[in-house]
């Protein structure tokens, strides 16, 4: 717990504090003719009762009680002395009860509302109740000549004056842990709050103590002791901003009581009254001003706050957008792969294959550039599926892929045609040595071994081949594919060339087999 607030400790503390309070009030803020332009003791007990949960009270009233005692006793009988702080005591706890009631919460000097309904409560509620009491007990206690409602007001505004120039500071020092902190600015601010306060200090002298608040000094008049207070207000806060009130405020009391200042005039009361409008009026702009600005800024952080969330969210999002678009892109180029790529092999598939035939042989009918097709079978593959496994055939079938796809040029297309089929495009064949191309490929298929034990199987295989000649892809495919079965039925593992490069005749080429 918190030093101030120790059990023991607080309670004495403010009982020393209204004791003071009291004795200030009446040496010091106190006319000639009697009457107190503000009552500070009470404000200490307010502030007090704010400060702790109702169950936490009872010491608080003790105290002051005995500290009402012990301050009125050289004026007053101990009853009538016991009177005036009950009225005190029931004044400061029905406003702290309202306030509570009202609020839900702690008091918090920082928002408008609460000010406001500080203030009401305080000079409409409590003041005007207990000043029934002190004005009865005036009147028909101590029996002075005073009318009853004289009483009344002196004793309203009065108390009134002293709880609201004093009440904010005193609660948010009690309230606040680390008020220090508060009061005190950065070193780099120090200076600015020092200038502050002797600006104030410096006005109220000139206003109240060297009478330069004649019509020759217009500018001087009591206005001129609000713009540090304001100043500060803005600047530090309402704890800083209320420090500074509350001491400015005293400065006009006591220079008023002692008879200085532009709010002296020839009836006690009127000059009495006012001090207290002009003090009342004063601490209750800086206090809103403060609360406004602070309140502002507030919302001010706030709103950057939920920007710079937005704005992180925004990227967040874009970052996930991103991502599920590359994942989305991902996926549609590894369907695009799948639905063009044969799963086992890896090289284009059938479909893919008769697409970009059929594309090639368009431009090839724009540009009249021709193109070839191979068409590879892998021999008596069959016999390797049954001899030795499906496990067999499919290493066959990829490491046959493996040897041909190195022996292919950048520009031509490989793909799984069927089973054991397999069909190569070849763009720009004029420039390509077929019956070479086509004896590297039988190579390429000598050179696989296939692990049998610790033993090995080759295979071979049989190649038809067609030239495009202004035909369609389909009569291509299948013009080798007439070629690919004159190979098998000639003792397979050589290639044979399809009716289109005889240039002039039908039927099949009598070029030499490879």
């Amino acid at each position: 717990m918190h030093r101030l607030h120790h059990p023991a400790f607080f309670p004495f503390l403010i009982g020393l504090l209204y004791y003071l309070g009291a004795f200030v009030g009446v040496h010091f803020a106190a006319l000639e003719s009697g009457i107190v332009i503000l009552w500070p003791p009470n404000a200490v007990l307010l502030a007090a009762l704010l400060s702790r949960p109702p169950r936490d009270w009872w010491p608080f009233l003790v105290v002051v009680l005995v500290a009402e005692v012990v301050a009125d006793v050289p004026a007053f009988t101990v009853a009538q002395a016991l009177l005036f702080g009950s009225i005190n005591i029931a004044e400061c706890v029905l406003a702290a009860s309202l306030l509570r009631y009202c609020l839900k919460a702690d008091m918090d000097w920082h928002e408008p509302k609460d000010l406001s309904l500080f203030l009401v409560t305080v000079f409409f509620i409590a003041s005007p109740a207990a000043a029934l009491g002190g004005a009865s007990v005036y009147a028909f206690v101590l029996e002075r000549d005073a009318p009853f409602l004289t009483f009344w007001r002196l004793w309203w505004v009065g108390d009134a004056t002293g709880l609201i120039i004093l009440t904010p500071f005193l609660h948010m020092v009690f309230n606040t842990g680390s008020w220090r902190r508060h009061l005190l600015p950065a070193s780099s601010r120090i200076l600015e709050l020092l200038a502050a306060w002797g600006i104030a200090m410096l006005a109220c002298y000139a206003v109240f103590f060297w009478d330069l608040h004649s019509e020759s000094y217009l500018a001087l008049t009591p206005l001129a002791v609000v713009a540090a207070p304001v100043w500060v207000a803005i600047r530090f806060g309402p704890l800083a901003g209320s420090f500074l009130t509350a001491a400015v405020a005293l400065y006009v009391a006591f220079g008023t009581a002692r008879g200085y200042g532009p709010f002296i005039n020839e009836s006690a009361e009127h000059s009495a009254l006012l001090t207290q409008e002009f003090a009342v009026l004063f601490t209750a702009m800086v206090l809103y001003i403060a609360s406004f600005v602070h309140q502002n800024r507030r919302k001010s952080f706030m709103l950057r706050k939920a920007l710079a969330e937005v704005k992180e969210l925004n990227q967040v999002l874009e970052e996930r957008v991103q991502l599920r678009t590359q994942e989305l892109n991902d996926a549609n180029d590894k369907l695009r792969l799948l639905a063009s790529t044969d799963e086992l092999t890896g090289i284009y598939n059938r479909r893919h294959m008769r697409w970009l035939g059929e594309d090639l042989a368009k431009r090839s009918a724009r540009n009249l550039r021709p193109f070839s097709v191979f068409l590879l079978d892998i021999d008596y593959f069959k016999s390797i599926n049954d001899k030795y496994g499906h496990a067999m055939g499919d290493l066959c079938l990829q490491t046959f892929v493996s040897e041909v796809s190195g022996s292919l040029r950048a520009v031509d297309y490989f793909g799984r045609w069927g089973g054991e089929e397999f069909l190569i495009i070849v763009p720009d064949s004029d420039c390509v040595d077929l019956m070479r191309f086509g004896a590297r490929l039988l190579e390429c298929a000598r050179n696989v071994r296939l692990p049998v034990g610790e033993d090995s199987v080759s295979i071979t295989i049989s190649i038809g081949v067609a030239e495009w000649s202004g035909n369609s892809f389909e009569d291509l495919v299948s013009v080798a594919d007439n070629a690919l079965y004159r190979a098998k039925g000639e003792g397979r593992d050589r290639v044979r060339f399809g009716a289109q490069l005889r240039r002039g005749e039908g039927g099949d080429s009598a070029l030499p087999s490879v």
